[in-house]
């Protein structure tokens, strides 16, 4: 009887652990990927994190260098998906803002007002925090998704070595 517990009881921590795993917030970019492989600047990529579940690394997110962390902003914290484009895409966060971070809030069922995208540039306020967190890390760009006011938004954080400078884009979203 003990035998038959102990089975049971690993197959229910393997359960909880698979249902965890899928349960994760996904990244902007998890579903992002190439077809075929891509060389930039002599490293290969190819495919998605959703493709390898995030074991390869060698993915679409990984040429951007993908990471998580937080930070403390007014009193609250923020977790942030950071983003190097310098390595890989020559600094160019174009893909970010255009195409990527649209289509994970709409995958989410949000409409994003462009209508009223706000853009502090530069934004010397940026909290101490952010910017450590986005050193640390090797990030130029961060994206937060804030969903603890109304309405909900999506800022987007960009460092500019040549001008030493933070740039803070908004977007509002709406369900």
């Amino acid at each position: 009887m003990n035998d038959m517990k102990k089975k049971s009881g690993i197959l229910i921590l393997l359960l909880l652990v698979s249902f965890s795993v899928f349960a994760q917030d996904r990244s902007p970019m998890w579903t992002w990927g190439w077809d075929n492989w891509v060389t930039l600047k002599g490293k290969r990529f190819i495919g998605s994190k959703s493709d390898t579940l995030g074991y390869l690394n060698n993915t679409y997110a990984d040429s951007y260098r993908e990471q998580s962390g937080s930070a403390l902003v007014s009193g609250r914290r923020l977790d942030y998906w950071l983003y190097d484009t310098v390595t890989y895409h020559n600094g160019n966060a174009d893909i970010i803002y255009n195409k990527v971070i649209p289509a994970w809030v709409e995958g989410m069922g949000y409409v994003i007002d462009y209508d009223n995208i706000r853009v502090v540039n530069p934004n010397p306020s940026l909290a101490t925090s952010v910017r450590t967190l986005m050193t640390q890390r090797g990030a130029d760009v961060s994206v937060a998704l804030v969903t603890d006011s109304r309405p909900h938004y999506v800022v987007i954080n960009e460092y500019f070595k040549s001008r030493e400078s933070y740039k803070t884009t908004i977007y509002y979203l709406y369900k």
